[in-house]
């Protein structure tokens, strides 16, 4: 009798748009994919593990709840290595969201694993024993955002920087056949300047040459880039200089890729839309989860004939 292939699932990195993950694994069971290995990059390792832990309801519903006035909450002036993320209260309220701070690898009902990046060698580092809490923070330790984790004498962080879509992972866990999610393949064509009279946007439409007020206009964004966040919930923006980092580490990520998809193909690839959600509007996660699920559904009958035939 023929044995049955193994169905892997790389999920890649994208910060908030990261939720869309949920939209995918539930369009997949509704059609009885049931992948059975799972590595996850940065925000991918994040619903990879609440995954494998039967956990991705209480993660959905927790996405669903957060609101902008939410998200501000955890956002902090500090500019030392540790980030812009309030990253303890964040964790906490992962951790009261999905549980999983006790919960170890051997736990998991499904294979897992995370991928993090060696700060001093810039090497690929492949998570998967221990405690899966510190996996994923190893895995989320975005540069500028959150902190970088100690971890068997290694300073860890996103692991994006390096495989943003674990597909050899994935294939080195066992997996017969994979299903890779890029989450930025339309991430470069999307942050675009545009004119406006709001004092929280950047305004510029200039050329090469007009270089008037520059000093004014560079201090003016810098000033509104320090006025980040009160604890209150008051008025506050997501920092630009913020923006400068994700979408810098996206651009980057996007470019990686394509690069290393080509070299190790998927049987199956998804690309959900997502270039309208930025880097820490979780709010977005109903729009992302349906994205998800559309970009399954578009490709329905592709997926089922390449993984039966």
């Amino acid at each position: 009798m023929k044995k049955p292939k193994k169905i892997g699932i790389a999920l890649g990195s994208g910060s908030a748009r990261g939720m869309s993950h949920i939209g995918v694994i539930k369009a997949l069971e509704e059609m009885g994919v049931y992948p059975k290995i799972i590595a996850g990059c940065s925000v991918g390792a994040l619903v990879g593990a609440s995954y494998a832990t039967d956990n991705l309801d209480k993660l959905e519903d927790w996405a669903l709840s957060m609101t902008e006035s939410k998200i501000r909450k955890f956002l902090s002036i500090n500019f030392n290595a540790t980030g812009f993320i309030n990253a303890k209260n964040l964790q906490k309220l992962f951790e009261e969201a999905i549980g999983l701070k006790s919960t170890l690898f051997d736990d998991l009902s499904k294979e897992f694993a995370a991928v993090a990046t060696d700060l001093s060698t810039g090497k690929e580092v492949w998570v998967q024993e221990g405690s899966v809490h510190d996996a994923l923070w190893s895995s989320m330790a975005f540069p500028g955002l959150f902190p970088s984790v100690l971890r068997d004498n290694k300073w860890l962080v996103d692991g994006g920087l390096v495989n943003p879509v674990p597909v050899s992972l994935c294939r080195a866990l066992g997996a017969d056949q994979v299903i890779a999610v890029n989450l930025n393949a339309d991430i470069i064509n999307s942050y675009e300047v545009i004119e406006s009279d709001d004092n929280d946007s950047v305004v510029e439409k200039k050329t090469a040459n007009d270089d008037s007020n520059f000093w004014d206009k560079t201090k003016q964004g810098f000033q509104r880039a320090l006025n980040l966040v009160s604890s209150d919930g008051s008025q506050v923006n997501e920092p630009k200089s913020v923006d400068v980092i994700s979408n810098s580490v996206h651009i980057m990520s996007s470019h990686l890729t394509r690069s290393r998809l080509v070299g190790d193909p998927p049987d199956v690839l998804l690309q959900p839309r997502l270039k309208d959600v930025g880097l820490l509007q979780i709010y977005k996660a109903k729009d992302c989860i349906e994205e998800g699920y559309q970009s399954v559904m578009r490709m329905k009958d592709e997926i089922e004939f390449r993984l039966n035939s």
